[in-house]
């Protein structure tokens, strides 16, 4: 079997993810990645793939956004790259997948080439777009309105993470087929590069990934300066690129002695000195678009990575890959008071830490890249499989 994957997206998480994904399934089947000429993965791909830089590179990620840090010159050009996808056609493969979220110019261009035609087309979503109208979503809404001006693209896979983004789709697309539930794989990379490892500290907490407003920064702040009176020692490390609202740097500025502040994209080969200090792993993360269909994340995927317990907040599929799991606790988003609660419960209680350190160890070995390429591999050959049938029926 012959993939031609698609990677959109020069950084962030979608790199790593699409990096991750392929090199497992190259155990399994012929891969090549096109991709933009630099990105965070680069260090990641297997040698048993093959990488074509096919794309300009763009600084249009969220936390670029939110930063207005965007180059609209670059952009322009590093969009138009993207005619390049006509060079999958040299490459003939058996299937196509895009596993970063089907970006409007992806799409465009797939549907100039006759891609979605030509070729079985896997899309993997990490979010459900959404509606045009989000006012507590805007920079979505206003990608989802470029997505809808362009002509719908043929997909005979859909891959999701969590059951509610499955049944938002089905709901959305009107479609009760071909819509696939694999969770997040863990990021075992990060444990792989030879990082300076730390011992951990009892009362440090780490917030790691991009900062936007819908990781729930400011919530987290305001639990750490609760926390602080019934455990003086705490620290909130931060480690993450993106804009820091004005207030958190607030509280950041008034409780200096609780923050420790990295605010840089954190290369590769060092988040592990920073896992490797935690006691708890925290996602505050809001529900951005209503419907449930946020929570996977990352983060969350690093977190089981490095065996660290997490507190997490009661959105998208958090609630199964942790509370469930018995690897964190699971609190209300937008409740600073819970969120305190639940990490004082665990700063205070190491046995309790030790035990969900293990149950996240076990999480990562569960949703290890081996067991997900093998569920992907399923995807494609049924894809493949929809896409020889629906030429048949129209001959």
């Amino acid at each position: 079997m012959k993939i031609a994957y698609v990677l959109s997206q020069n950084k962030g998480g979608l790199p790593h993810y699409a990096a991750e994904l392929a090199n497992a399934v190259s155990h399994h089947a012929d891969v090549t990645v096109f991709k933009p000429a630099e990105t965070t993965a680069d260090d990641i791909f297997s040698d048993d793939i093959e990488t074509v830089d096919a794309f300009g590179t763009m600084n249009i990620s969220i936390p670029d956004m939110y930063t207005l840090n965007f180059d609209i010159a670059n952009n322009v050009r590093g969009l138009f790259s993207y005619r390049n996808l006509k060079r999958i056609q040299e490459f003939d493969p058996d299937v196509i997948h895009d596993p970063t979220d089907f970006f409007p110019q992806v799409k465009f261009f797939t549907k100039v080439h006759n891609l979605d035609d030509n070729y079985p087309f896997v899309v993997t979503y990490h979010e459900v777009p959404p509606p045009v109208t989000s006012l507590s979503n805007p920079l979505g809404a206003a990608e989802e309105l470029l997505n809808v001006a362009i002509p719908d693209a043929r997909l005979d896979q859909i891959i999701v993470h969590s059951d509610q983004q499955q049944t938002a789709f089905t709901r959305r697309l009107r479609r009760l087929s071909g819509i696939d539930v694999i969770p997040h794989g863990v990021y075992e990379f990060f444990t792989k590069h030879d990082y300076q490892q730390h011992p951990e500290e009892p009362h440090t907490l780490v917030f790691f990934g991009n900062i936007f407003p819908g990781k729930g920064l400011d919530v987290l702040a305001e639990a750490i300066e609760i926390v602080s009176q019934e455990i003086p020692g705490v620290t909130l490390l931060i480690a993450g690129d993106g804009r820091l609202s004005a207030k958190t740097k607030r509280i950041i500025e008034e409780q200096s002695e609780h923050f420790e502040v990295h605010n840089y994209f954190i290369p590769n080969e060092t988040v592990g000195e920073f896992f490797s200090r935690a006691a708890l792993v925290v996602l505050p993360y809001q529900e951005t678009n209503g419907d449930g269909t946020k929570g996977h994340s990352g983060a969350l995927s690093t977190a089981h990575a490095f065996g660290k317990p997490v507190v997490a907040t009661s959105i998208g599929d958090f609630p199964a890959q942790v509370g469930e799991t018995g690897s964190g606790l699971v609190v209300p988003p937008d409740d600073p008071e819970s969120l305190a609660d639940a990490i004082i419960e665990l700063l205070e209680d190491d046995e309790r830490r030790v035990e969900m350190a293990a149950n996240s160890t076990h999480q990562a070995e569960r949703l290890s890249w081996k067991n997900i390429a093998k569920r992907h591999i399923e995807v494609y050959e049924r894809a493949i499989d929809e896409f020889h049938t629906t030429q048949t029926v129209g001959q």
